[in-house]
């Protein structure tokens, strides 16, 4: 019983932290990273949540923004060295005693591509039990504050492809899109035993709630973007596109999974009891395609050293799915058993459901004069919303950045940097705070990049 609190728990709290903190995005570009995630080019993904952008050139007045970056992942030779043999590395080998998820999880959560220049320590002091004839009880210590109180998980929309031709404003295209939702939120008496050190209960369950839903397909498009009003030197820009979703395949499942304690926590044949239960609907790959119809809208206004921008993504996109199955599933010990027992029983099958992708949005405002640029952004997804505000100052050759971000958990985070142009070359160093790790302190990380302009 001991085993299976702890551990359950345990692992609720790592693969919740894992789920939210991962939504930020690694940062590769130094530029980006020493403005705080902030992007003041093109190159941002302002096509990608803004119609409008295709129509709006690079400005003049943005000094210093280049063609492509390539990232320096010095991060990598950094894990090679500290993990040579990874493929036997005990650390990272679940049948090995040396195994430490809390390592795997920040590797995760912190994938070895920059430079971590101060590893954000994890909690290290060790739990401690308290056990009794009939009493049993867990201080995770300052590991305990890292328990969420509320629901978390992470929730995304991609567009990884996006082909297609235009013509004077107008284009054609087929466009790949990927949503993925993924939440848990701890019931109230496994919330105190964690978190609060309640001692265990007889005859008590302790739970959590899940929700997991993917799902993709492709999209044929048509879009538009131009300029509407405005002259060489601005205007007012807008765009739109509207999407015929086809669904390739989804799956989804809602449940409610944890233990059931017996009439005594250290004694007879059943002192702990597993018991889980889920709700699981799907439309594999070779079924009926599903299908929807959404939108997205932009504007994007330019006037002297100003440019403001507001793009919203999938409006109205639900997706009907014609042919899916749904089976409810359940992990129980059986009564008088000392085995546990899983099994799934159909419920329906060839039937109709819907699903909906999340509304993204962003909104950004830049201001350039001379070789001084300053800018915004406020970017959300469907779980959250992220913040940037940066700038960058040039001095001939030299840049320096800096900036400030605010991430999807409320999280502030700062960045600094600069770099060094010569010619069609630049070598960038940007610094950048974080928080991702199992640990309330930050740790902060170095990217480097060279640009092309």
């Amino acid at each position: 019983m001991r085993t299976s609190l702890v551990g359950f728990g345990l692992a609720t709290l790592v693969v919740g932290w894992a789920a939210s903190a991962t939504a930020q995005g690694p940062i590769t570009d130094a530029r980006r990273a020493g403005m705080a995630g902030l992007s003041l080019g093109r190159e941002s993904g302002l096509e990608r949540y803004n119609p409008a952008y295709r129509a709006v050139p690079a400005r003049v007045t943005q000094r210093g923004q280049p063609k492509f970056t390539i990232p320096i992942p010095l991060g990598i030779i950094q894990f090679l060295h500290d993990h040579p043999h990874l493929s036997s590395d005990p650390a990272f080998d679940p049948k090995s005693t040396g195994f430490n998820p809390i390592l795997v999880v920040n590797t995760i959560l912190n994938l070895p591509l920059n430079l971590e220049v101060k590893q954000a320590p994890t909690p290290t002091n060790d739990v401690a039990l308290t056990i009794g004839d009939t009493v049993f009880r867990v201080n995770l210590g300052q590991a305990a504050t890292l328990v969420p109180e509320d629901q978390f998980g992470i929730s995304g929309s991609s567009r990884p492809l996006d082909p297609g031709f235009g013509f004077k404003g107008f284009r054609v295209g087929v466009m790949g899109w990927l949503h993925d939702d993924v939440e848990l939120q701890l019931g109230d008496t496994l919330l105190g035993f964690l978190r609060d050190s309640q001692p265990a209960q007889k005859n008590t369950r302790y739970s959590a709630l899940v929700h997991g839903i993917v799902e993709g397909g492709f999209a044929p498009t048509v879009s538009y973007a131009g300029k509407i009003v405005g002259d060489s030197s601005g205007g007012l820009y807008v765009g739109g596109a509207l999407h015929y979703y086809l669904g390739v395949g989804y799956g989804r499942t809602d449940g409610n999974g944890g233990f059931i304690t017996g009439d005594t926590l250290f004694g007879g044949s059943n002192p702990v009891t597993p018991d889980a239960r889920t709700l699981t609907q799907y439309s594999k790959p070779g079924n009926t395609f599903g299908h929807g119809l959404g939108g997205d809208v932009g504007f994007a206004w330019i006037s002297g050293p100003v440019e403001l921008g507001v793009g919203v993504n999938d409006i109205g996109a639900t997706i009907t799915w014609p042919d899916t199955r749904q089976d409810s599933a359940f992990f129980i010990r059986p009564t008088g058993s000392t085995r546990d027992s899983s099994f799934s029983k159909l419920i329906a099958n060839h039937v109709e459901t819907k699903t909906k992708l999340p509304v993204s949005y962003i909104a950004n405002v830049a201001y350039s004069v001379g070789n001084t640029t300053l800018g915004a952004d406020i970017l959300n997804t469907g779980r959250g919303s992220v913040i940037h505000i940066g700038g960058e100052q040039r001095i001939g050759l030299i840049a320096l950045r800096g900036g400030i971000a605010r991430d999807q958990r409320k999280r502030v985070e700062f960045g600094w940097g600069g770099g060094l142009r010569f010619g069609p070359l630049g070598w960038d160093v940007g610094f950048f705070t974080h928080t991702n790790s199992l640990s309330n302190q930050r740790g902060i990380t170095m990217a480097t990049s060279v640009s092309i302009y």
